[in-house]
């Protein structure tokens, strides 16, 4: 199962680009975590905390389009210093606000600017590997590796940033999460012969017209996914609560990224003759019914093999939704597209969040898992309408 990845990492360049690819999106998973556990312990209000984090969530996705956009125009270098720069600066002169009891309007736009000025490193590092790579059966296997380093960057990144704010303080750990960030998004800059050239703006590149509703219904695909994510963690740890067990709740959110990252693995290594878009509906069907039995499970042990089991389909439906976006879109605006599906997923955690709460406080954990379920249904139908009516006849790459 691994050999297609070792021959991945002998191509020239590739090892280095997907190393710093992880570390440069170890922030993702951490500033977010860092900045609730930092607000809430320094004033005693999880809401401010939330919405806090929330603004550089929404702040990442709102940019993540326009940062794909230059970088398929200018290339990744100069982007890539000056946002990782940015980030960590936005980051530091939060801490300082909150130290210094800053007023609240402050937290949110120092939220912003460090949420939006952070390097999309994920989609940058796809677009390096099809650069690398060309279209086919190859780039396949590259876009289920960097679908499994997801999965790292969320196993690692909130046990790195809870171990650090409980050790040591809330602020080593958002400072953990700036320095990691930066030393990635600099290592990864400085990678300039896997670097995508830029098209300029004279040769034509900005005319190349994007399938926007095929881009659209990707995105709420992606939307869907991030709902499901972040509503089940919600719901997870409400559930391992009420069993008096909330100590596992993160070792079953943990079993849940490692399903997903083994499943990774192996579609990676299969050598797929079912066209891509098949794969996608596929995907998403088989997500749906894997959190089908989660409103009946009753004990912390069987939630986490349902579980399992339900992340055993998450990675392989990213890796399908960034193979249509490969597929459907013109080469000079892939960067940009793909941006586009990971706003989608980003835009999807916190009303996934929000929707799980309310319906924990309204059904209990156990009845709502039915939220998810219902947003599993919801993209199996988006899937099926992409594949009917946002097909592209123009295509770009043939596995």
């Amino acid at each position: 199962m691994l050999k297609p990845y070792v021959h991945l990492m002998r191509r020239r360049g590739a090892a280095s680009f997907f190393a710093a690819g992880i570390l440069g999106r170890m922030p993702i998973s951490m500033i977010g975590l860092g900045i609730v556990i930092l607000i809430a312990q320094e004033s005693g209000s999880y809401g401010l905390a939330g919405a806090v984090s929330g603004v550089a969530v929404i702040a990442g996705a709102l940019t993540g389009p326009i940062q794909g956009r230059l970088v398929d125009r200018f290339g990744q270098r100069g982007l890539i210093l000056i946002g990782s720069v940015a980030c960590t600066v936005g980051l530091a002169a939060l801490l300082l606000a909150v130290r210094a009891d800053a007023p609240t309007w402050v937290l949110y736009v120092l939220s912003f600017i460090a949420g939006g000025t952070r390097p999309q490193v994920g989609s940058f590092v796809r677009a390096r590997w099809t650069h690398l790579l060309g279209r086919g059966r190859a780039l396949q296997t590259a876009f289920a590796l960097e679908a499994v380093g997801d999965e790292v960057v969320f196993i690692v990144g909130p046990v790195l940033v809870t171990t650090l704010a409980t050790q040591a303080s809330p602020y080593a750990a958002l400072t953990a999460a700036g320095v990691l960030g930066l030393a990635g998004g600099i290592w990864l800059a400085l990678l300039r012969a896997s670097d995508p050239p830029g098209r300029g703006k004279s040769d034509g590149a900005e005319q190349a017209p994007l399938p926007w509703l095929s881009i659209l219904l990707l995105s709420l695909i992606g939307l869907g996914l991030g709902a499901t994510l972040g509503g089940a963690e919600v719901i997870t740890v409400a559930f391992t609560t009420e069993k008096g067990q909330a100590g596992l709740a993160g070792v079953v959110l943990a079993v849940w990224a490692f399903g997903s990252l083994l499943a990774g693995l192996w579609y990676g290594s299969v050598h797929w003759r079912a066209p891509v878009e098949r794969r996608l509906l596929l995907g998403t069907i088989a997500l749906a019914i894997t959190l089908a039995p989660l409103p009946w499970v009753n004990s912390v042990w069987l939630l986490g093999a349902v579980l399992f089991c339900c992340g055993m389909t998450i990675a392989p439906t990213m890796v399908a939704v960034t193979a249509c976006v490969e597929e459907w879109v013109p080469p000079e605006r892939l960067t940009e597209a793909i941006t586009w599906t990971v706003t989608g997923i980003l835009l999807g955690v916190a009303p996934g969040n929000a929707a799980a709460g309310h319906a924990v406080d309204v059904w209990g954990p156990s009845d709502a898992y039915w939220v998810p379920f219902g947003v599993g249904i919801a993209c199996a139908l988006v899937a099926a309408a992409s594949i009917t009516f946002a097909r592209p006849k123009e295509r770009f790459a043939h596995n």
